[in-house]
């Protein structure tokens, strides 16, 4: 002991140099680990391929539609399951939640929050063969806010096991491009622009550039696409159409209920309705604003399910899961879509377009037609039914996984007879003509040329 310590600040830094000891041996443990089970991984991937006995890993970011992606992959034939690291208020519906390894290591010493993503990747690789991750991270604890590793998709690719990143939004969204769009984007209203978002152009791209190189594949849609060029464009929010049930619109009399769910209102132009409904409350409008935030995805639903129209934004330029839902509900739905491209079979669907500049036109529109809103919202539900449903996602997965030659023969025949089974589903559904409405998705390219500059 230093004659200048104190017995208590000897027993201390005696525990600090023996917590590092054990730290910097369970950091070597990690890899050695990670090591073997890279090599063990790709033969048990091996064998279950050709088994056609294949394990999917979906995660890790919460978000609401892991669990039925799952099950999209489950209906192709593979055990799939779902992991996060964290979850939110939304839902805590996941096969694998690690947040407690997470509070553990933060507990006793950050440091071990490396060598935990290790020995986690390791399990992985032992007990998965395909992997499908958002953009912002996966199973190895990250470096940075904004990323998959590049090591671990190289780690993946060596094991032989097909690794596809998908995003979400603020996993892929810079800012200059952002408001490169156009007059209305997501960063339109942003209050803090780094909080939020990747942002960063140049970090974005370099980071997306190296996923591309190492992924079997990155996967976007809507306005995504327009921060991942490389991206094959595919639809993959599934919509439980067996458990979400129909409303429809149940009233054409009374106030108009507008049903209003943004987790982020500076990201979905909420203060544009707001002002729109004040407006025409004003002038002596029935009209009824239910409005929840930060809340359960059963309470979004029940109040889906109360409402004669379903607001999902105004400025982003392409629909969210929330259209999706209000439109499954039976509800008619207003959104702002940037350009036609950006929708699954256009003629189809029946959201209503609209932008800060027209909501006022749209909402007198639904209050001056009541008796056309039913119609609307069965098409809808109609349109999910045949393009966002557990199905239909699961045959454009199908798609996707016959383009890697990963997959045996006897996994790409049972890719290809569903694809098939889909199109015939797909054949039988009939658009009626009732729902139309002036705010079409076919006119998109006439409507905003009325804001062109």
């Amino acid at each position: 002991m230093d004659a200048s310590e104190t017995p208590r600040q000897w027993v201390r830094g005696r525990l600090r140099s023996l917590r590092t000891g054990v730290v910097n041996a369970i950091d070597r443990l990690s890899i050695r680990f990670l090591g073997w089970a890279e090599r063990k991984g790709a033969r048990l991937t091996a064998k279950r391929m050709a088994q056609g006995r294949i394990r999917s890993l979906w995660g890790v970011t919460p978000i609401l539609t892991l669990p039925l992606k799952a099950r999209c992959d489950a209906m192709l034939g593979f055990a799939s399951e779902t992991a996060v690291w964290t979850t939110y208020v939304v839902t805590k519906s996941f096969d694998w939640n690690l947040k407690w390894l997470v509070a553990v290591c933060l507990k006793t010493d950050t440091a071990l929050l490396f060598p935990l993503g290790r020995f986690v990747l390791g399990v992985g690789l032992l007990r998965y063969d395909v992997f499908h991750f958002f953009n912002d991270r996966a199973l190895s604890w990250p470096m940075r806010r904004f990323g998959i590793e590049p090591p671990e998709l190289e780690a993946y690719a060596r094991a032989g096991k097909p690794a596809y990143v998908f995003v979400y939004g603020a996993d892929i969204r810079t800012r200059q491009r952002t408001l490169d769009l156009g007059t209305w984007n997501f960063c339109t209203d942003c209050p803090e622009p780094t909080r939020f978002c990747v942002c960063d152009d140049a970090v974005g791209s370099e980071h997306m550039a190296k996923t591309a190189e190492r992924a079997t594949a990155v996967v976007a849609m809507g306005d995504m696409i327009a921060y991942a060029p490389q991206a094959q464009n595919m639809h993959y929010w599934p919509i439980d159409t067996a458990a979400l049930k129909m409303v429809g619109v149940t009233r054409v009399e009374g106030p108009l209920r507008i049903a209003h769910a943004p987790n982020h209102m500076h990201f979905k132009g909420s203060r544009y309705l707001e002002d729109a409904v004040a407006r025409l409350t004003a002038e002596g409008h029935a009209i009824e604003l239910l409005r929840v935030s930060g809340v359960p995805n059963t309470e979004v639903l029940r109040l889906f399910a109360e409402a004669d129209v379903v607001a999902d934004q105004f400025i982003g330029g392409a629909y969210g899961y929330t259209a999706l839902e209000g439109m499954a509900r039976g509800k008619p739905v207003l959104c702002y879509i940037r350009n036609s491209e950006m929708i699954m079979a256009h003629d189809d669907c029946p959201l209503l377009q609209t932008r800060p500049e027209t909501i006022e036109e749209v909402l007198r529109w639904c209050l001056a037609n009541r008796a056309k809103l039913p119609a609307i919202g069965r098409q809808g539900r109609l349109y999910v039914e045949k393009h966002h449903s557990m199905e239909a996602v699961a045959g454009r997965l199908a798609g996707l996984y016959l383009q890697s030659p990963l997959f045996p023969e006897v996994m790409q025949a049972k890719f290809r007879a569903f694809i098939a089974r889909e199109a015939a589903r797909q054949a039988e559904f009939v658009t009626p003509d009732d729902w139309r409405h002036p705010f079409a998705m076919t006119a998109i390219e006439a409507q905003e040329a009325r804001f062109a500059a």
